[in-house]
């Protein structure tokens, strides 16, 4: 799990902490979860995600970074669809069925904007270390 003391910021509170799995796509048409499941820890500032079974640094998603937040379906999945500012799309499903909880705190998250700037060669070296590790589109 993420230990908010070792990476929270001055002034970051926690939103929401969810266990999600990443959707993947399978083909043209289809949709599948991806097998690992992440350990999602919401604050005021960004969204962190983190595999529970394997020490990885958490990936960082500033609000900045997410253009759009919206309750979608992929397939035969309802899920979270995040668009981010680099063109791509995460789409996360809630492992404990608390997907209008998870879209929520989301939600949440953007607004206001935080008041700080992040690294931009950071952030966007997580949002490709996302999409690379789960091969989404």
């Amino acid at each position: 799990m993420i230990d908010e003391k070792e990476f929270f910021l001055k002034g970051e509170r926690r939103l929401g902490r969810y266990t999600v799995v990443i959707l993947q796509r399978v083909g043209e048409d289809g949709w599948m979860p991806a097998v690992m499941q992440l350990d999602a820890l919401i604050s005021n500032y960004r969204l962190l995600l983190r595999p529970f079974r394997k020490k990885y640094a958490p990936a960082t998603l500033p609000a900045a970074y997410i253009d759009s937040i919206e309750l979608t379906r992929r397939g035969n999945h309802h899920c979270v669809g995040l668009g981010l500012v680099t063109g791509d799309f995460l789409f996360l499903l809630s492992a404990t069925g608390q997907l209008d909880h998870l879209y929520e705190d989301l939600k949440l998250m953007k607004v206001p904007p935080p008041r700080f700037k992040w690294d931009d060669k950071v952030a966007r070296e997580d949002i490709q270390r996302l999409i690379n590790f789960f091969n989404t589109p």
